[in-house]
């Protein structure tokens, strides 16, 4: 079972993950990147679902702070593009290290694929994409 950690400023996106993910693996959940960071320092987190627009630390700079910790939890970045688009937002985040990106609302079975994906422990970091 692995730890996830949710990472969404809203809250029904984040009990979205919890239901979908809660059956198989253990889930966590913060409304920013400061919430993040500080649960990913105290917690053996295995993958973050980090959402890229937030208040306070937005998902580019809590993965930037992420990848400069010790520990390398997958990443999963999300996103709606609020005013920007999507697709470009999400491109920025595979840059920055996110190991896959999806585009919110996030669709029940493509979401489970990818977050079993990235923890299958059979081969290094997966490098998927998903529209």
């Amino acid at each position: 079972m692995a730890l996830i950690l949710m990472v969404d400023d809203d809250p029904t996106v984040r009990e979205i993950g919890k239901a979908l993910l809660g059956d198989h693996h253990a889930v966590v959940e913060a409304s920013d990147g400061l919430k993040a960071l500080a649960l990913a320092q105290r917690l053996p987190i295995d993958l973050i679902v980090l959402d890229m627009l937030m208040p306070n630390k937005d998902g580019l700079e809590t993965m930037t702070a992420l990848r400069a910790q010790s520990s390398r939890p997958k990443i999963l970045a999300i996103s709606g593009g609020g005013l920007l688009e999507a697709d470009g937002l999400l491109k920025i985040a595979r840059a920055f290290g996110a190991d896959a990106t999806m585009q919110k609302p996030l669709r029940v079975g493509e979401f489970r694929r990818v977050v079993d994906g990235l923890l299958d422990m059979d081969g290094a970091p997966s490098r998927q994409q998903t529209a």
